[in-house]
């Protein structure tokens, strides 16, 4: 049962983007982010792994930071990323990371689906941002080199993020806005294809009421579509007036537990009704996680359920330069 519905998954995901490339720049590249419902460009939390959601987020204060995270994805493909910042002298503060995707190897059949041999799929996106701050106002940029492989043939595309974020000097408040994926193909996977980049606009906001330990991330995404044409829409599914504004939202909220501890939970209300089945969502489009900080050490884990059948986890690890060094 859990193979046959990660397969029916797996040929749904592919449906919705069909056409539309690269569809993988858009999934987190943080369990920070994977755990607020898949996007967030508002969080000022000093993640650096933000930055490859909105390079405005960072500044001075993670030079030195370095961030490792794995995501093990459905049916044997798996994620990595690793993501720095270090000074580049009179050019400042620069983030740099790279995230690899392994879809493993896989059976190569005929026309008649017989077994002709293997082969093998990668992604890979290296990113390069730079951020700077005047008052309360951020903007920032990130460069990306990204590829897919399937076999011997793939893809090259040069893309730009321009990010935006403002803080409230007064009150734990933030508001962000990036412009997404905004580039060209270097090469596509064969002279007549025609792959089409996934270019957003996304909008959010991160707020703490000021006696409460809890922080609050709403984020708005593909603003540059209609409702209309977020997902495949199923004929016989009763699509109400609400989840046609709702299934632009993603939301998420952090209950912090002094200065160490965070437990967090989202939704990602689109998601939910993509996968639903017969209108019951089965906890899809449902995410939690915690947040561990141990001396120079933080700890984050997230599980983003999917679908019935399918949870996705996120295990990452962030410490800086001076602890690895006191280890060496």
């Amino acid at each position: 049962m859990k193979t046959t519905s990660t397969l029916f998954f797996l040929i749904f995901w592919s449906s919705l983007f069909a056409q539309q490339g690269f569809h993988f720049l858009n999934l987190p590249t943080s369990s920070r982010v994977a755990v607020l419902g898949g996007s967030a460009v508002s969080s000022d939390d000093h993640d650096i792994a933000m930055g490859y959601h909105n390079p405005a987020i960072l500044g001075d204060s993670t030079i030195g930071d370095l961030y490792i995270m794995y995501h093990p994805y459905l049916a044997g493909i798996n994620r990595m990323s690793t993501i720095a910042q270090f000074s580049a002298k009179k050019i400042g503060p620069l983030t740099a990371g790279i995230l690899f995707t392994d879809f493993g190897t896989l059976d190569e059949t005929d026309d008649l689906g017989r077994v002709i041999g293997t082969f093998k799929a990668q992604d890979y996106v290296l990113h390069l941002g730079k951020s700077h701050r005047i008052g309360p106002f951020t903007m920032g940029i990130n460069l990306k080199m990204a590829g897919s492989y399937i076999s011997t043939t793939g893809a090259n595309a040069l893309l730009f993020d321009f990010g935006g974020i403002y803080r409230s000097a007064h009150q734990n408040f933030s508001v962000g806005m990036v412009i997404k994926n905004l580039g060209f193909l270097i090469s596509d996977f064969t002279a007549e294809e025609k792959t089409s980049l996934p270019f957003d606009v996304l909008i959010g906001t991160t707020f703490k009421p000021e006696h409460m330990p809890f922080r609050f991330t709403i984020t708005a995404t593909d603003l540059i579509r209609s409702s209309n044409n977020l997902y495949v829409s199923n004929p016989n599914q009763n699509v109400r007036q609400s989840n046609q504004f709702f299934r632009y939202f993603n939301f998420g909220t952090a209950l912090l537990i002094g200065k160490r501890i965070e437990l967090n939970l989202g939704y990602n209300h689109k998601q939910r009704v993509e996968f639903s089945l017969d209108e019951m969502a089965y906890g899809a489009g449902i995410s939690f996680g915690f947040l561990l900080k141990i001396k120079a050490y933080e700890f984050q884990f997230s599980n983003a359920k999917i679908h019935t059948a399918a949870a996705s986890q996120f295990f990452s690890i962030k410490t800086n330069t001076r602890a690895l060094k006191k280890i060496f």
